[in-house]
């Protein structure tokens, strides 16, 4: 699973506790690497390009502002060689 959705996310003191005051959606990641993975296929499929499995790997070990910076870069460097 790649994410889970929780509730809670405002709390208000209320005597000694704090108790659950709205409810917020927001998503939990559990595994990273499936999420650079599934952005590297986004990629694959905006620019037709499919990259090598050596590639995709080293992709992943990048953090993510990292890899989404890379994949940025290469995308505009993919739409200026194109005439």
């Amino acid at each position: 699973m790649i994410e889970h959705y929780h509730g809670y996310t405002e709390v208000r003191k209320v005597g000694q506790g704090l108790r659950p005051a709205g409810k917020h959606p927001f998503k939990m990641i559990y595994n990273a690497r499936a999420v650079k993975y599934d952005l590297i296929q986004q990629f694959e499929a905006s620019t037709g390009i499919i990259l090598p499995s050596g590639v995709k790997s080293n992709l992943c070990t990048q953090i993510s502002p990292v890899l989404g910076k890379q994949l940025a870069i290469m995308k505009l460097q993919i739409k200026e060689t194109k005439p």
